[in-house]
């Protein structure tokens, strides 16, 4: 769920108006910017960087630290 609202808040913030911030070589079917790492998590999503995947103690993996030393894979 993390995921999801995360790609939706990046593309909102980046194409407010749904009309820019495409990627892609075909202009009849582009692909928004947040398309392009959908579901990848770790380094390579959409040829860029969108961070590295780690692992916590138990195993667990995770790209973001939240308050109370909380881990989050989004």
């Amino acid at each position: 769920m993390i995921s999801v609202i995360g790609h939706e808040l990046a593309e909102l913030s980046s194409n407010p108006l749904v009309n820019t911030w495409y990627a892609g070589e075909d202009l009849t079917a582009p692909t928004e910017i947040g398309d392009l790492c959908k579901g990848l998590y770790g380094t390579g999503g959409g040829r860029g960087y969108i961070g590295q995947v780690m692992r916590d103690k138990q195993g667990r993996t995770f790209n973001m630290n939240g308050k109370s030393v909380r881990k989050f894979l989004v």
